[in-house]
C-alpha cells in the first residue's frame, strides 16, 4: 500500500523548529534540516514525501520542483500560495491509497477533506516523526549492542565444538600475529 505525505513546509518550520530566532540564514538551514529529517523518515515508512514551500516573495516567478534526498521539495513560485499548490497536490496526484496532509493552517484543514485524503496537525506530525525516531535509535542501539557483545552472526551459527575450534584458532592467529609485531620490533632494534 503506498502512501503520500505532503508537507506545509514553512509551516511545519514555524511549528516544530523553535521559530524565535529564525532569520534568512536559519530558515535555509532549517529548510535542510526538515529535508534531512524526513528523508530519514522516508526511508523507515512507506511513503512518497512532497514537501511545499510558499515562494511568492521570490524572485522565482513561476512554480519548480527538485528532487532532493529522495524527497520532491516544490516552491509555490510568486503567482501561487503553498496552500493552493498542496490542494492541487491533494486532489490531482494518482496512484496513492492514502494521501497525508501535513498543516496547521485552519483553512487548509478544512478544505482538504476527501475520501484517502487525511490532515495530520505539526503537533500531530511531530509527536509521529520524534516516536520513529526513538525507535530507530533503539534499533541502532541493539545493533550495536549486538555487535559489541557476544558472538557475531557467523559465530553464533556454529556448533559448540566447531565454536571452540573456532576460538582457538582464533587465539592462535591472535597470538601469533602478536609474536609476529614482537618479532619486527626486535628486528627494529637490533639494525
Amino acid at each position: 500500500m503506498k502512501s503520500l505525505l505532503v508537507v506545509d513546509g514553512y509551516n511545519f518550520i514555524f511549528k516544530y523548529y523553535d521559530s524565535r530566532s529564525i532569520n534568512g540564514n536559519k530558515l535555509e538551514l532549517l529548510r535542510e534540516k526538515l529535508i534531512e529529517d524526513l528523508a530519514e523518515y522516508k526511508h523507515n515508512t512507506n511513503y512518497d514525501i512532497i514537501i511545499v514551500f510558499d515562494s511568492n516573495k521570490s524572485e522565482q516567478k513561476n512554480r519548480h520542483s527538485v528532487k532532493h534526498k529522495g524527497i520532491e521539495v516544490i516552491f509555490s513560485g510568486k503567482t501561487k500560495t503553498a496552500d493552493s499548490v498542496i490542494e492541487e497536490i491533494a486532489h490531482l496526484k494518482e496512484g496513492y491509497d492514502n494521501k497525508f496532509i501535513v498543516t496547521s493552517d485552519n483553512i487548509q484543514q478544512t478544505v482538504i477533506f476527501k475520501e484517502n485524503i487525511y490532515r495530520k496537525s505539526v503537533r500531530e506530525f511531530c509527536q509521529e516523526l520524534n516516536r520513529k525516531k526513538r525507535e530507530v535509535r533503539n534499533e541502532l542501539s541493539q545493533f550495536n549492542k549486538a555487535q559489541t557483545t557476544g558472538f557475531s552472526s557467523f559465530e553464533r551459527k556454529l556448533s559448540k565444538k566447531s565454536k571452540e575450534e573456532f576460538l582457538k584458532l582464533k587465539g592462535n592467529s591472535v597470538n601469533k600475529n602478536l609474536n609476529d609485531n614482537k618479532e619486527s620490533g626486535n628486528k627494529e632494534h637490533k639494525s
